[in-house]
Parts: structure tokens; sequence; C-alpha cells
């Protein structure tokens, strides 16, 4: 049996972060690439977009592997002290 014939006799599916909305308008990526370059912290760039802080990490995880941001000082904390 393949994968994808696993995948279609599962009987229970779980779908992890359903709550989450992961879809970004292309406007929206060109400006977290910004701050995110300026050293704004997750936190921050989540309350300029009012988005969950988590589907902003996947939108950095995301960039980052696609190598259009680069891993920066400070990590996700950007410039911003820990509270």
């Amino acid at each position: 049996m393949n994968v994808v014939e696993l995948k279609h006799q599962r009987q229970n599916i779980y779908l992890a972060c359903e709550n989450l909305d992961f879809v970004w308008d292309e406007r929206d990526v060109v400006a977290f690439d910004h701050m995110w370059n300026e050293g704004f912290s997750i936190w921050d760039i989540a309350k300029a977009f009012d988005r969950d802080p988590d589907e902003v990490v996947i939108l950095a995880i995301d960039r980052v592997k696609r190598g259009n941001i680069q891993k920066r000082k400070g990590g996700v904390w950007g410039r911003r002290m820990p509270r």
C-alpha cells in the first residue's frame, strides 16, 4: 500500500492549526520582508498585520527556506527585548 492509498483510508482526521490563516497577500509579504529586515519582532509584525504570531512565524520560516529573508541576530525577537 502506498502513501496515497493510506491517506484515503483514514477514518479520523486531525487537521493541525486549522484555526490559523496561512494565506498572505503579496503586498503584505513584501511589507513583512521589509519589517523583518528592519529588525521588527514577530509580535510587532503580527500586531501590524492583525495576525496571530504563529501565522507570522510560519511565514518567516517559509521566507527563510525560499531565501527571501536571512536569519538574523535576535531571531524572532529582532531588536525587541523579551517581556
